[in-house]
């Protein structure tokens, strides 16, 4: 990294490791969106890392990028997951064909911090996907959206939501695909400020309904579903470092997850150089009777042995990756192989250093007035995403057979 960069993520780490973390409870417990956290990043221009220097970005390397996220879910995992999805979004409307709206809300990013986010997933409180997302109706020079699709975080702190959709041409004739980028109030357009979830409770990954949304057709880019496949194959067939660098969407929450685990690592070995014996008061024999530190306990050091080695294999495994980006890999298969096997082994160190703080801390450590509780729910909030384990697991196993792949999730295809 450059001094700049270096400089960049050291701001970074004394706001998360300090007022974010006393904040952090606060937000958790009401469930609000972390705006001062949030201006505190715009007022760095952290939010500009997801563009390229020509539009305002800050031009920072994809490692760097990977720092900066790790050291905010450090201090709040709701804030790292809002600002990874307004760089996700972002890069994607970055990555789009030039229109004039798309053009006008990318400098408004540059020039302003304007932040976006983007609705894609099954409303939270629905179950079938064929139930959710938006279409749109062909009105002269308008379009008019409907619909409503969830999880769109950052969305408290947004101005801008990316809305994607297709028009029915009717039976027998093709459909045409809609991007639009409308701010959020925009008439018709509808914020639910109905996320209440376990963990990552301030991420305001609200869904968003749209009913009569008109738009002029000036604002949007329709393209016919058939050429838009064309494209999207023809990009899956490309390797090139640009190419890879699609990635970091994915990546950021691998550095998310990163940043947690630290979080409650370091909360763990430093609870148990304090935590003595088990029953209150003095005992005079029985169980517990020589209880001592739990630092001493063999079974808490294999415990948080455990919790080290996947902390620090998953950290080398996570910037091994990003530093084989910068090289082209032989084919679109191969990249893919190795994005899943990097994927698979975050999530397995998410799932070992959660569960194995945990289980060394025990009780004292779970409730409220201490940061592991919170913690913990919020890696499980990374746990529950799309990857699960064994499919990941079995991708690999297919791949190692020589056969074609496909990742999906949170972060596209």
């Amino acid at each position: 990294m450059e001094s700049w960069e270096i400089e960049l993520v050291g701001k970074v780490r004394e706001l998360a490791r300090g007022p974010w973390s006393e904040r952090a409870a606060k937000y958790d417990r009401e469930g609000a969106f972390p705006r001062e956290n949030v201006d505190e990043l715009q007022a760095l221009k952290v939010p500009a890392m997801a563009l390229s220097p020509e539009n305002g970005g800050l031009g920072i390397s994809i490692e760097a990028q990977m720092r900066v996220m790790e050291e905010v879910a450090y201090g709040d995992g709701s804030t790292a997951v809002a600002l990874n999805m307004h760089a996700l979004v972002a890069g994607f409307l970055e990555s789009m064909p030039p229109f004039p709206r798309r053009n006008q809300v990318i400098e408004d990013m540059g020039k302003n911090g304007a932040l976006i986010c983007g609705p894609g997933s099954i409303p939270s409180g629905g179950l079938d996907n064929r139930q959710a997302g938006f279409r749109f109706e062909d009105d002269g020079d308008f379009v008019i959206g409907h619909g409503k699709a969830g999880f769109a975080s950052m969305s408290e702190g947004a101005k801008y939501a990316l809305i994607g959709g297709a028009i029915d041409r009717g039976e027998g004739n093709p459909r045409d695909i809609v991007l639009s980028v409308p701010e959020l109030d925009t008439p018709g357009f509808k914020l639910m400020h109905n996320w209440d979830a376990m963990g990552l409770r301030g991420t305001a990954s609200h869904d968003v309904v749209v009913e009569n949304m008109r738009l002029p057709k000036s604002e949007v880019l329709v393209i016919p579903e058939a050429m838009m496949r064309v494209v999207l194959e023809a990009q899956a067939q490309v390797v090139n470092v640009q190419s890879q660098m699609r990635a970091r969407g994915a990546l950021g929450i691998l550095a998310i997850w990163l940043g947690l685990a630290q979080h409650a690592f370091d909360f763990t070995v430093e609870y148990v150089k304090e935590r003595h014996g088990y029953l209150a008061g003095p005992t005079t024999g029985g169980a517990g009777a020589n209880a001592g530190y739990r630092a001493d306990a063999a079974w808490a050091q294999f415990g948080i042995g455990n919790m080290e080695h996947w902390l620090e294999t998953g950290r080398i495994v996570l910037y091994e990756c990003i530093r084989r980006l910068e090289t082209p890999f032989d084919n679109p298969q191969a990249f893919t192989r190795h994005l899943v096997r990097t994927v698979y082994h975050l999530r397995r160190m998410s799932e070992e250093v959660s569960q194995g703080a945990m289980k060394v801390c025990g009780a004292h450590a779970y409730v409220k007035n201490r940061p592991l509780e919170r913690i913990y729910r919020d890696m499980v909030g990374g746990n529950v995403m799309a990857w699960k384990t064994d499919e990941l697991m079995h991708s690999l196993g297919l791949s190692a057979l020589g056969r074609d792949i496909t990742f999906v999730g949170p972060a596209g295809t």
